[in-house]
């Protein structure tokens, strides 16, 4: 969610720097916020649209978290002022609450307060010496974000996609960890009941998440496009847009969850 520094590129010998193979930070965050958008229109529109199409939306929406955590970190390693990026978080997280409890979900903090979290225990991890204090911050920063969007597991995956060391285990390892925890338990649940219904989940973590591996391991670590604040703003509008949407369509005013 966050913009990054570039580093420095030869210049051609027209002046100008080489592109760089891969993605950039700009690419990623157009590819969550699609992910983003397909995933909270599935939600919003759910009781109105074919399995088919809902199948689709959630397997596309899986990409999004893994690609805002990951971005949050690489946000976080190259902000020149903490403080800064925490206050634009927590700015667009209270904005976002609104149409997010008005159209989504009514008693739960939405992801930017997730985000907010897990950069909270990026900052502790690397600045308190003090590792048992660390850890039992860490737990009460866990169990916080359990009223939150993506619940306890937001805060853990950001802090993976932080703590270990190289580029493609942090991304597997993390990834990793939400198809254990989502998409595991959905396909049993869907084994075990034939119920359609925890298809979309199995499948947000199986397809949409495990698409982040390759997406996530081509990131050539340039910032492209800086327009952060659309990717802020972006957030708490298309929620409003969608759930204005429903309620225009349906007379239905109601949250989806």
């Amino acid at each position: 969610m966050s913009t990054q520094n570039t580093t420095s590129t030869p210049a051609t010998t027209s002046g100008q720097a080489p592109a760089r193979k891969g993605l950039s930070s700009f690419t990623l965050k157009i590819i969550a916020i699609i992910g983003m958008t397909c995933n909270h229109a599935g939600y919003i529109f759910y009781s109105y649209l074919p399995f088919e199409v809902i199948f689709v939306c959630f397997a596309i929406g899986g990409i999004t978290f893994p690609t805002m955590a990951f971005l949050l970190v690489e946000g976080y390693k190259h902000t020149s002022n903490i403080r800064k990026y925490a206050l634009r978080l927590f700015i667009f997280a209270l904005i976002a609450q609104i149409p997010f409890s008005l159209f989504l979900v009514a008693f739960e903090a939405n992801v930017l307060f997730t985000l907010l979290l897990g950069l909270a225990a990026l900052y502790l991890y690397d600045h308190l010496e003090n590792r048992t204090l660390f850890w039992l911050a860490f737990v009460g920063i866990v169990v916080v974000s359990s009223q939150c969007d993506w619940g306890m597991l937001g805060p853990i995956v950001v802090l993976i996609m932080h703590a270990v060391p190289h580029n493609k285990e942090r991304i597997i390892f993390a990834i990793g960890l939400i198809i254990l925890s989502v998409g595991f338990p959905s396909l049993l649940a869907y084994f075990a009941t034939l119920d359609l219904v925890q298809l979309p989940y199995a499948l947000y973590a199986f397809v949409g998440s495990g698409m982040c591996i390759p997406l996530l391991l081509a990131y050539n670590g340039s910032r492209g496009r800086p327009l952060k604040w659309f990717f802020y703003a972006y957030y708490p509008a298309h929620i409003l847009v969608l759930g204005v949407a429903k309620g225009l369509l349906f007379g239905d005013w109601t949250q989806s969850f």
